[in-house]
Order: C-alpha cells, then sequence, then structure tokens
C-alpha cells in the first residue's frame, strides 16, 4: 500500500469541491489529532452557520452507547458537521438515517455500494466500514445539530475491533481513493438532504432506506430482549424499525440490533 500520509487532508482541495458543488459558507476545521470532532463542535458550533470538523486521528473517538470508534492515524476518515436548525431538536431522532443515505450516495460516485445497518451504520458485503453519532445540543438560544462520521477507507489491519469490519481500499484495491474528493461529496449529500428532511420528514426517505436496509428480513437479536427471536422488517416514516417477534410486529425506535447467526 502506498505511503498514507501521501493523502494527508488538505483544506484548500476540501474547500474547492464544496464551491463547486453550492455557494454555502463553511467554517471548516482540520486538526492533526483532537479528543472527538463530535466534541469540538458541541464547544464550538456557531449559530447559523455550517462547521466542519476533521481530523487525521481522535484520542476519544465513540459511536453509538459510548462505544469506543478505532481511529488510526493518517488512514480513515473521522469528520463531523454541525449546523443550527428551527426545529425542535427530537426531529431529528432519525437523521442518522438520512445522514447514511447521505453516505451511500457519496460513496456510489467512487464506485463502491453499501448498504446500511439500522439505525447508524453503514456495511459493504456484511461488513461495517462506517458509523453516525448524531448529537444535540441547545447552545445559546439556538438548537444546534452535530453529525459524526467515522468511514474506514486505508485500513487493512486492526486487531481491536470486536466485528466484522472492512475498509474501502479492502473492498476495492484496484481504485485510488482520496479522502479530500470523498469527504466533499458526503458534505454535499448530507446539505441536499438535510434540507429536504428539514422540509418533509423522514417519510420522505423512507422508500429509499428500506431499499438500502441490511437488515431486512433477517434474523436478529435486541439489547433489550435477549431472548427473544426476532425478524427485522422495514422502518416506519418515523424512522422506527418494524419487528416481528412471536408473531407479532413489534415497532422499535433505539437499541442495539445484532444479526442473529444462530
Amino acid at each position: 500500500m502506498k505511503d498514507v500520509k501521501q493523502n494527508r487532508l488538505k483544506e484548500e482541495k476540501i474547500l474547492n469541491f464544496l464551491k463547486k458543488a453550492n455557494e454555502l459558507q463553511w467554517e471548516l476545521s482540520i486538526f492533526d489529532e483532537i479528543g472527538s470532532t463530535n466534541d469540538y463542535l458541541l464547544e464550538n458550533s456557531k449559530k447559523d452557520k455550517i462547521a466542519i470538523c476533521l481530523s487525521e486521528s481522535q484520542t476519544k473517538g465513540r459511536g453509538r452507547n459510548a462505544k469506543q470508534w478505532q481511529s488510526p492515524k493518517y488512514e480513515n476518515i473521522y469528520m463531523s458537521l454541525s449546523f443550527s436548525t428551527k426545529h425542535n431538536l427530537n426531529f431529528f431522532s432519525s437523521f442518522s438515517l438520512v445522514a447514511a443515505i447521505s453516505i451511500h450516495k457519496a460513496l456510489i460516485k467512487h464506485q463502491i455500494e453499501s448498504e446500511i445497518k439500522w439505525p447508524n451504520d453503514i456495511y459493504i458485503n456484511s461488513k461495517k466500514v462506517g458509523g453516525i453519532l448524531i448529537e444535540t445540543i441547545n447552545k445559546n438560544t439556538s438548537n444546534v445539530v452535530v453529525v459524526g462520521i467515522g468511514l474506514n477507507v486505508f485500513m487493512k489491519n486492526n486487531l481491536e475491533i470486536d466485528r466484522e469490519w472492512t475498509s474501502l481500499t479492502l473492498e476495492n484495491e484496484k481504485m485510488t481513493f482520496d479522502r479530500n474528493e470523498i469527504i466533499p461529496d458526503i458534505v454535499n449529500e448530507l446539505i441536499i438532504n438535510k434540507k429536504t428532511f428539514e422540509e418533509k420528514g423522514f417519510g420522505f426517505f423512507k422508500n429509499e432506506f428500506n431499499n438500502l436496509n441490511f437488515l431486512k428480513n433477517k434474523n436478529i437479536k435486541l439489547s433489550n430482549q435477549e431472548n427473544e427471536n426476532a425478524v427485522a422488517l422495514e422502518v416506519n416514516d418515523d424512522g422506527s424499525l418494524n419487528v416481528r417477534m412471536q408473531n407479532k410486529i413489534t415497532k422499535i425506535v433505539s437499541g442495539e440490533v445484532s444479526i442473529n447467526i444462530n
């Protein structure tokens, strides 16, 4: 593999790609190392301004339920995007699903097909390649949403990850990936879909999500129903997931979902 340091994050290149797609004003911060890109924007976001934080590595990267996110230097994308909204923050409870659709669309531009594991993981060939963490805060009378994204790009070895995982490079070793091009593609898709989401809600994206739903018709385990056999079905207009348990359809809105391989 080529020296990944050759693909360092470059502010000018990223901003140029962003400006080609739209005329919004961006506040972009890039670090060699940071605790957490989400934490940075939760502390430093500004009203009525879209901010992006990127880092070559994170020392306190995390996923849902405070799980640690492995963040080796120069190998992957560690990014967060923040924006203010007039909506109630509860309105964004399903936005991780929209963010996942945005990542899927961005990866298609780089010849990568992916699926989405409800509610916040990106999968390629049944292996996790990325994750999303949505956090919200009311700051100085402004409602702020922070979208955190981790995406494996160059990583080939990591013994500390406790599930099957992959990276863009592992899935297509003939392709040359450039994080400075992938990041703007993700951001641009996020901004387009954010606007639609605020106007029409998640229901507008429901069918698209269900077409990408990695869990659909699979036997699953729920963290709060360990002894119950369940089958994942489709998502609803509010982003909740329908599951079949004991011949009844139950709607779940949160919780850890794992594939039952028994």
